[in-house]
């Protein structure tokens, strides 16, 4: 996923849903001077295959939302792409972007949260999704990254031990706040600890706890 370190330091995360239909590959930041006057979130959506997707519902809700309104909705044109204005804004201080956002159903698409206008000034949020690929063959990993990922996949994503020492190191490293547990498998006969996080999979080699590493998330 190409993440834009920008979005990082305003609050803005991107948190991965379990078996996804549609995927998170990018989300863009353009501040002042890039939106040129515009606030908006920008979707652009496309299938497995890259292909622009049409008529395909991308929603903007907020935090706070009372229960009388409803999420804004738009619908992707023949390019893939919708858009929706934005208005409310986000302290640099306190990081309290109020929208998220997803495509159709949050249940079933990757969320981007913590939008908003810093400090009131216009600035754009751009966001691409991929309708993920259905029946994708599996293998058996060959590779310690491609265990590390086999396993990851395994688990529920959820935000939990932020204590832990691979929590820190993802901290130190900007891959956002964890969303499973620590767990345990193994590779080439040999054992390790894993964790899923916002921006990548911590690991490290029982006994070998100065030597922490990590792999980009599946796309």
């Amino acid at each position: 996923m190409e993440f834009d370190a920008r979005l990082t330091n305003l609050g803005v995360k991107a948190n991965q849903t379990a078996n996804a239909l549609w995927d998170l590959t990018a989300a863009k930041y353009q501040d002042v001077a890039e939106a040129g006057g515009t606030h908006h979130i920008y979707f652009t959506v496309r299938d497995a295959a890259n292909k622009p997707l049409s008529n395909v519902a991308c929603v903007v809700d907020w935090v706070g939302r009372e229960s009388g309104d409803a999420p804004t909705k738009a619908v992707t044109d023949a390019n893939g792409q919708a858009n929706v204005p934005i208005y409310a804004n986000l302290d640099i201080h306190l990081l309290n972007g109020p929208y998220f956002a997803f495509v159709e159903d949050q249940t079933k698409s990757d969320v981007v949260t913590g939008m908003g206008l810093p400090e009131k000034h216009h600035v754009n949020f751009l966001l691409t999704f991929a309708r993920q690929a259905s029946g994708t063959p599996t293998s058996s990993p060959t590779t310690l990254e491609q265990a590390v990922l086999v396993e990851a996949k395994k688990r529920t994503w959820m935000p939990i031990n932020d204590q832990a020492a691979l929590y820190k190191f993802a901290q130190a490293n900007n891959l956002g706040y964890p969303q499973t547990d620590e767990y345990e498998f193994t590779c080439n006969n040999a054992g390790y600890l894993g964790q899923v996080f916002n921006l990548g999979i911590v690991y490290v080699k029982k006994g070998d706890w100065g030597n922490v590493k990590w792999v980009k998330k599946p796309s």
